[in-house]
């Protein structure tokens, strides 16, 4: 019998994930069907309905999946360069994005709204927090504020490129993003 943490039942629920993201490249999302992506991970529909009650529920769980994959990329470049290469903080972030988009703009589809706020947390702590930590008179609820419009302005940011197919390059949208860091030494809180 399959179970959740049988090594066999998380093989067959990789495979049924990977036939998702690979007919998602190949046609609309409301063309995708079970039958569909059973046949391409040569499953049966009683192991689809063993993993998922209906594609949206699979697709909940893929950006789950994608998501813990993003965090995990963005702490390795964060551990590898602990002091920050401004220049370049995004774009490992944005090419995996840039990878994935056709499921992130299906995501953004369901949902209205990309959550970045967990994919982003490793940047924001190892680069963008210690900078707005610097001044004395910035308390926690003005960081709280800063985080909340970080990640709003990062979060609309990323939701237009995605819609726009991520036509424009890595390099533009880190600097746009760059821009975004709040310079919070030059603010004056009191």
């Amino acid at each position: 019998m399959n179970r959740k943490n049988n090594q066999r039942y998380h093989d067959m629920d990789i495979c049924m994930k990977a036939a998702l993201l690979e007919l998602m490249k190949q046609k609309p999302f409301e063309k995708i069907t079970v039958k569909s992506i059973c046949e391409r991970a040569g499953v049966n529909r009683g192991t689809f309905y063993s993993h998922y009650t209906d594609i949206y529920a699979m697709i909940e769980d893929a950006e789950n999946y994608l998501n813990k994959e993003l965090i995990s990329i963005t702490e390795q470049w964060a551990l590898q360069y602990p002091n920050g290469q401004m220049q370049a903080l995004f774009i490992p972030y944005l090419r995996y994005i840039k990878e994935h988009r056709y499921f992130y703009r299906i995501s953004l589809t369901n949902r209205k709204n990309l959550s970045v706020k967990e994919t982003f947390r490793p940047l924001w702590e190892q680069f963008v927090l210690p900078q707005c930590q610097q001044p004395e008179s910035v308390n926690k609820d003005t960081l709280l504020y800063y985080s909340i419009a970080f990640e709003g302005s990062i979060t609309m940011v990323l939701q237009h490129w995605i819609e726009t197919d991520c036509r424009d390059s890595e390099e533009m949208i880190s600097a746009i993003l760059q821009n975004c860091i709040p310079a919070i030494g030059t603010i004056k809180t009191g």
